[in-house]
């Protein structure tokens, strides 16, 4: 079984509309999609936005499905200039942005008691990358940090970069979803795409673009889920 993750509809419909022998289930007000997509069990939801939804519904996934391997899909900000948005983007770390226990003795945006940043599974960001390769598509893989805020200012964007100068991107739950994984010993990985440049036209451009992101990073995960 593999668990697909998305927080809005718009990056799970597409996944969605392409499952034969689909059911639902809603299980504490998260509803769940089951069936077969390219020849395998799959299981989607959408987990609503934010890191507390994303970790309810990753919990309640692994809990009920048992999946051997979890994907966060959707959209994602641009925080490496050298992206446009369409790009992929797959993980190789996450971490909090907006976490600090540093008073502690913890790096920046981790929480106590856990790693500094959260690895994506090996194995996968190499199927992934073949993934991409083989359609062409522009991708980059690196640090994606999460936080419970839009970010659409460049000084949101500045501050989010000086903390953490090699991140190549920003949204709201993929680290959740991973600290969740980590701790169920579930490997994951992430496969979003640009929708914005995490600046000031960034909510224009969310809006704009969500659907384009939507399509690359949906492409992207069922190629993948045929080569798992």
């Amino acid at each position: 079984m593999i668990g697909i993750i998305g927080a809005m509809e718009e990056e799970v419909t597409i996944l969605k509309n392409k499952l034969t022998q689909l059911s639902e289930i809603s299980v504490a007000h998260v509803k769940f999609y089951t069936g077969i997509l390219k020849d395998r069990e799959v299981v989607i939801t959408q987990s609503g936005i934010g890191k507390v939804n994303a970790a309810i519904s990753t919990t309640l996934l692994i809990n009920k499905f048992k999946p051997d391997v979890i994907i966060n899909t959707g959209s994602a900000g641009a925080l490496d200039e050298s992206l446009n948005v369409g790009d992929v983007l797959i993980s190789d770390d996450v971490k909090y942005h907006d976490a600090d226990a540093t008073a502690f003795g913890y790096e920046y945006g981790q929480i106590p008691q856990m790693p500094v940043a959260f690895q994506s599974s090996k194995p996968l960001i190499e199927k992934v990358s073949q993934v991409v390769q083989q359609q062409q598509l522009t991708a980059k893989v690196g640090l994606i940090v999460s936080g419970d805020s839009f970010i659409g200012s460049v000084e949101q964007r500045q501050k989010i970069k000086k903390a953490f100068p090699n991140s190549m991107a920003v949204e709201m739950e993929a680290t959740a979803i991973a600290q969740t994984c980590y701790q169920f010993n579930v490997p994951f990985v992430v496969v979003r795409a640009v929708s914005d440049l995490a600046n000031g036209e960034a909510e224009m451009s969310f809006e704009a673009f969500l659907e384009k992101a939507a399509v690359s990073s949906s492409q992207t995960v069922e190629a993948l889920v045929s080569q798992l």
